[in-house]
């Protein structure tokens, strides 16, 4: 990871109302079946809760948590904020990290303080 110091005037819009996609993952074979879920009105410690509780219950998951996207020609795409697509082979040493981080989050979870856990 790189840390750099910038000015923090340099964005020019921003979005209060995120949407995330969160893909909950089970080991079938030598893939995963994937279930995919947009959330909407939460912050990004909110969705890792929900995502958390949505695999707690299935054998063998993992979850990811994406932040959906559009650009000018309104196509639609994904930014990986924990983990990725379980289903896409690595393809540097970062994804091997991140696909790692992935996996040993099925046997132990993010701890997150009451107040930023996810309420139905």
């Amino acid at each position: 990871m790189d840390a750099i110091e910038v000015d923090e005037r340099d964005s020019t819009w921003e979005n209060h109302h995120p949407h995330f996609r969160v893909y909950l993952q089970e080991r079938s074979g030598d893939s995963y079946s994937t279930e995919t879920v947009d959330l909407f009105d939460a912050d990004v410690l909110q969705a890792i809760d929900w995502a958390q509780r949505a695999v707690a219950s299935r054998t063998d998951a993992v979850w990811a948590l994406a932040l959906v996207g559009g650009d000018s020609r309104a196509l639609r795409g994904l930014t990986w904020l924990v983990g990725m697509d379980a289903n896409d082979p690595p393809s540097d040493e970062h994804e091997i990290d991140l696909t790692a981080r992935m996996l040993g989050r099925a046997v132990s979870t993010i701890e997150l303080p009451s107040a930023d856990r996810w309420r139905p």
